[in-house]
């Protein structure tokens, strides 16, 4: 289940956000960057928490007033809001680079004020901003970085990916915390379920397990995987790799990769685990698991299945699960073809 509204964006502001004809101390100046407002926008939608850090050494300087740039910031958050977009807050260094605050970025001093304010998880978190120090002030606590326009030549090592705008960024973002969300059930390696499976065992979860190749998933897989999950606390998805499809399949399959395949059973609500294993046959995967009942739709006989003998010597129970008649991955493919 996608929860981005646990994750957190923290933006430069000039060049980032607004145009920067240096020094920027007059509202009627100010000027939204191309995109900026739907980027922020976008993240609003979707929950994810969005606020400024900016150095602002013209205050040092003597070229902005505290109160010029309260005014300048007002008048952001207003362009902002008429396109439908907020941030939460701004945290500004006042200094120039011979003050050698703590706050001024590449330093981290804006983030742990921002951190300790709002109660962000830094590992949930991604600055974005047109200069490397924009980036490099989140080093220390793992968050990455994106850099957005053409000027910058240095890449801080935080930097994740290099966006032309902030809608841009944000897009990035959000596929991001997709695929964290959803890589949280997906094992591409078994034995990295296994520390999993133990907690499992440990309390007594009635597991149960099912596998196909699923690479094309349709209501048929939907059904089966529905009524497979009914019978336990916890399903186990096996799913072939690439190469046991195309050894089960032929060589034009899969479509999908493992991972593709893997990424939308993830996002079923009756889908608790992902397991992706490369033999023919699942037999070497449930004795490693040794679920309570493993799951087969069609019309098969039990006692003929390849992995009856294992699971039958582990005490365990084999349920068959009727086809949704009508529907199958070949079937599919042959109609898209006429």
């Amino acid at each position: 289940m996608l929860i981005p509204n646990r994750y957190s964006v923290i933006l430069d502001r000039d060049k980032t956000i607004n145009e920067d004809p240096g020094y920027l101390n007059d509202p009627a100046k100010v000027k939204l960057m191309p995109h900026a407002a739907k980027g922020i926008s976008l993240l609003n939608k979707f929950g994810v928490r969005v606020f400024v850090a900016s150095n602002q050494s013209g205050i040092a300087r003597g070229l902005i007033t505290t109160t010029q740039l309260g005014t300048v910031n007002n008048r952001i958050t207003e362009l902002l809001a008429k396109e439908n977009a907020h941030v939460g807050g701004f945290f500004i260094c006042p200094h120039a680079d011979e003050d050698n605050c703590d706050c001024r970025k590449p330093k981290s001093g804006l983030i742990k004020q921002i951190i300790n304010k709002e109660k962000i998880d830094p590992f949930k978190t991604f600055l974005v901003g047109d200069r490397a120090r924009d980036i490099e002030c989140g080093k220390e606590f793992s968050m990455r970085g994106i850099l957005v326009g053409p000027d910058e030549v240095n890449l801080s090592p935080n930097t994740v990916f290099r966006a032309a705008h902030l809608e841009e960024a944000a897009t990035y973002i959000l596929e991001a915390i997709f695929d964290e969300t959803t890589n949280t059930k997906i094992f591409l390696n078994a034995e990295d379920f296994f520390p999993q499976l133990e907690e499992l065992k440990s309390t007594q979860k009635k597991i149960v397990f099912t596998n196909g190749c699923f690479d094309l998933l349709h209501s048929g897989h939907a059904q089966l995987l529905s009524y497979a999950r009914t019978l336990g606390d916890y399903l186990v998805l096996g799913l072939n790799s690439d190469r046991s499809v195309r050894a089960l399949k032929g060589k034009t399959r899969p479509l999908n990769n493992a991972l593709d395949r893997a990424r939308l059973l993830a996002q079923l609500p009756y889908v608790d685990a992902v397991v992706v294993f490369d033999e023919d046959t699942p037999i070497e995967l449930l004795k490693k698991i040794a679920p309570d009942i493993q799951v087969k739709g069609g019309d098969y006989i039990k006692e003929e299945l390849p992995e009856y003998k294992v699971m039958r010597t582990m005490g365990k129970e084999i349920v068959i699960v009727p086809f949704r008649k009508g529907y199958s991955t070949t079937n599919i493919i042959e109609r898209m073809r006429l």
